[in-house]
């Protein structure tokens, strides 16, 4: 019935407002059943658990593609496009069956995201301080460590920031030059565009957020043993950027125009 009280613009800021209050509202009930185990990577998998069938309301469905790529619960670094804030849902989406025991690479600046920020340091989300080189060196060198000895994952968008233009922003070099110091395989995972079924656009006024349904392309791993910071650094990191834009290339986001979804 909504759409035909709202436009796409008020929906937009009804879902959007409902979307961002779940997250806070959660923020604030689970951590104290993170408590149990602070810092552990398995409360995000908790999270996603019982986010899960609420985030379903919002429209969104997943095709997953090659997925099992993900299930040997080995150590990796997890890369993937970044186009919005609602990548969250995709990501929960995909930890309860497929990510499992796996951390998120985040900028200090969310650690102090109201409610957001503390429940995401005690579920074991990792936050970089990427102005001060020092702490951000040693931040990556004590989650080095738990790779290698923890069989824990590692979540990185390379390109640092939001994305939703037609090509990927050039990558940002830390997820490989952590895999490489780790020897851990890279595993590329491609979002497929949100343009048919979500738009923010300030310049043109343009909001929606439509029923669908995207891809989730998971890519093969890729091997870093043996690769050196000093010769496969900057190969690596343009070699996955070249896979992962390919695999985009050819997965599509479909539009779901059942008036049941809102």
């Amino acid at each position: 019935m909504v759409h035909y009280i709202l436009n796409e613009q008020q929906l937009f800021k009804l879902k959007y407002t409902l979307y961002a209050s779940l997250v806070i509202l959660y923020s604030i009930i689970l951590p104290p059943i993170f408590l149990l185990h602070p810092r552990s990577a398995l409360n995000i998998r908790l999270s996603a658990i019982g986010l899960n069938p609420f985030l379903r309301l919002f429209g969104l469905k997943y095709r997953v593609e090659n997925g099992q790529v993900l299930d040997d619960g080995k150590s990796c670094v997890i890369v993937a496009n970044h186009q919005s804030s609602i990548d969250f849902i995709g990501m929960m989406y995909l930890w309860p069956k497929h990510i499992h025991y796996c951390t998120i690479l985040a900028k200090q600046e969310l650690l102090w995201a109201g409610p957001f920020g503390p429940s995401s340091w005690l579920a074991g989300v990792e936050f970089v301080d990427r102005k001060n080189r020092q702490r951000a060196a040693e931040t990556m060198k004590n989650l080095i460590e738990k790779l290698k000895t923890q069989s824990l994952r590692l979540w990185v968008f390379p390109e640092g920031t939001r994305n939703m233009s037609e090509t990927f922003l050039p990558f940002k070099l830390g997820a490989f030059r952590t895999a490489i110091e780790a020897q851990i395989p890279i595993v590329p995972i491609v979002f497929s565009s949100y343009k048919p079924i979500y738009n923010v656009d300030k310049s043109t006024n343009s909001y929606y957020w439509r029923p669908g349904c995207v891809t989730i392309k998971c890519l093969e791993p890729i091997n870093t043993t043996g690769m050196t910071l000093d010769n496969d650094l900057q190969r690596l990191t343009d070699m996955t950027r070249k896979r992962m834009m390919d695999a985009y290339l050819t997965i599509q986001t479909t539009v779901i125009n059942d008036k049941k979804h809102w």
